[in-house]
């Protein structure tokens, strides 16, 4: 099932040639203004679709899901689990784009979940299955909606080391302002390109957002994303589980621009590392806190360097 959705995957992203190698970000489908830029090579097409690549996949990286409390080498409880996760989106300013205007992706500093699974133990071998889940409420205009499916295997007594696998299956649809606001239209002549934004244009297209209260053109940004991880984690006492992981991620997302109609689309594969623990205080609660980092290619970095996407994880669940 996993192979055959690969191949869906990568048969989809193969329709548009990426617009600066594997990797990056390409133009999907519409007629952008500034189509003599990115279609131009030069240093104009490389920074803009690096910067693209680089909001889109660091976003990304942040919702995709990460099964910690459901999962029998971090939570080492059996039986039914309900709890919730948060995951940090990247520290800092948000990103600017060409023109200096810069883009609204910090609507929120965490991507919170609900979640929730079953453990069972059969000797020395554990498997589980969990689902989690992001109702689309709306927070400063943007919202959105994620569900997950993850599953285990794994090795090893209770107080013993744990070795096994993890997948995951991620989906998220969010929509928010994301290329521009109300406000930033009004002030466009600050930017360096004031006329990407054509307020005709703009009350044109994007005008029921602002009246619905959006504050600007509702975007979409969707990922289908699927990662599987090699796990080993250790009993260290006093209900402390250490864990190390090392996995990839298929990573298939797209960007739509309302205000020119245009659809942006990303299609890489990504290696990760994990770190944390999870503590299983008492009978029933857990606790964890962790962090993850990817690998962010030259061609996904505005500076042009290879580099890391991070974020922080935190979890509390409860054991049935």
């Amino acid at each position: 099932m996993s192979v055959a959705l690969l191949l869906v995957l990568a048969s989809s992203s193969a329709s548009a040639a990426p617009g600066n190698g594997f990797g990056s970000a390409r133009l999907v489908s519409g007629s952008p203004d500034f189509t003599s830029c990115i279609e131009g090579g030069g240093d104009c097409q490389s920074d803009f679709f690096s910067f693209l690549t680089e909001s889109m996949v660091e976003q990304g990286f942040t919702m995709q899901d990460h099964a910690v409390a459901t999962s029998p080498l971090t939570h080492r409880r059996k039986g039914w689990i309900a709890g919730g996760s948060l995951a940090t989106f990247p520290f800092g300013p948000p990103p600017e784009n060409l023109s200096g205007k810069e883009e609204n992706t910090q609507f929120s500093p965490v991507f919170p979940r609900l979640l929730g699974g079953y453990v069972a133990a059969d000797g020395g071998r554990q498997k589980a299955i969990g689902v989690s889940f992001t109702p689309p409420v709306p927070v400063q205009g943007a919202s959105a909606l994620a569900l997950g499916v993850n599953g285990a295997l794994s090795r090893g007594g209770a107080e013993a080391p744990r070795q096994g696998i993890e997948a995951d299956l991620s989906f998220v649809r969010a929509k928010a302002p994301i290329a521009a606001t109300e406000d930033q239209v009004a002030d466009r002549d600050s930017f360096d390109n004031p006329d990407n934004l054509d307020p005709q244009q703009f009350d044109e297209v994007c005008g029921e957002d602002v009246d619905s209260g959006a504050g600007g053109c509702l975007d979409t940004f969707t990922l289908l994303n699927v990662s599987v991880r090699a796990v080993q984690s250790w009993h260290v006492g006093r209900g402390f589980t250490p864990y190390v992981k090392a996995g990839v991620t298929v990573v298939d997302e797209w960007l739509y621009i309302k205000y020119d109609d245009t659809t942006w689309g990303v299609f890489a594969i990504q290696p990760s590392v994990h770190a944390g623990s999870g503590w299983n205080a008492g009978e029933h609660m857990f606790l964890s806190l962790g962090a993850s980092a990817a690998l962010r290619q030259a061609n996904q970095s505005e500076a042009g360097t290879i580099g890391l996407f991070t974020t922080f994880e935190g979890a509390a669940a409860w054991a049935f």
